[in-house]
């Protein structure tokens, strides 16, 4: 009898101390689930991080690359940009007059506000990639050097992906086809022209 009641305490506190070992490693992994999952490319420069940028496939002569650059830091300017696969890159932005929208060259390029954001997309700023050497296409990887006023140069590596309906960022050649109009309708989110905003 006195074996017996020896043993339940010492099966009862084995029993406790089981439970604790696995509610500790249930935590531990609640941690790692946390932990954000695909947080997309990263390029530091500085104080600059150019985050998820991405080419849009073409089967034209030119096409566009996107990504949102932040600033933890002083403010900066993109002011320019170059390819190994263009003959010639250019900062657009797409402005609307009227009825109509088109497609420019940024004058000064693209600020980047002191902690904050600037964002490159379909339908607002964008790197325009023209005279292409080759058609990126979806899967491969096209190479991008990006000219900030205070920061430097950065070389990224941009992921060709497919992007779902028309933009003006497409709708035009180079040279004496820059700028062509469309209407409004056909922007895809003009009310975000990829102005700077503040970062998140």
């Amino acid at each position: 009898m006195n074996i017996y009641r020896t043993r339940v305490p010492f099966i009862l506190m084995a029993l406790v101390a089981l439970l604790a070992a696995l509610a500790a490693a249930a935590c531990g992994g609640d941690d790692d689930d946390d932990e954000p999952a695909g947080a997309g490319q990263q390029f530091t420069l500085g104080d600059l991080t150019i985050v998820d940028p991405w080419v849009r496939t073409t089967t034209t002569d030119v096409t566009a690359a996107y990504m949102t650059i932040k600033s933890k830091g002083a403010a900066d300017t993109l002011v320019s940009a170059s390819s190994p696969i263009a003959g010639m890159v250019q900062l657009h932005e797409v402005i609307t007059e009227g009825a109509t929208s088109k497609m420019q060259e940024k004058p000064g390029g693209f600020p980047v506000p002191a902690n904050g954001q600037v964002e490159l997309k379909p339908g607002g700023y964008h790197v325009m990639l023209m005279d292409l050497k080759q058609q990126p296409k979806e899967g491969e990887t096209v190479e991008i050097t990006l000219k900030f006023e205070e920061a430097g140069e950065i070389t990224i590596t941009a992921p060709v992906k497919k992007a779902a309906g028309s933009s003006p960022d497409m709708n035009h050649g180079h040279g004496g086809g820059m700028g062509n109009s469309t209407p409004p309708g056909g922007m895809g989110g003009m009310s975000g022209m990829g102005s700077p905003t503040p970062a998140r």
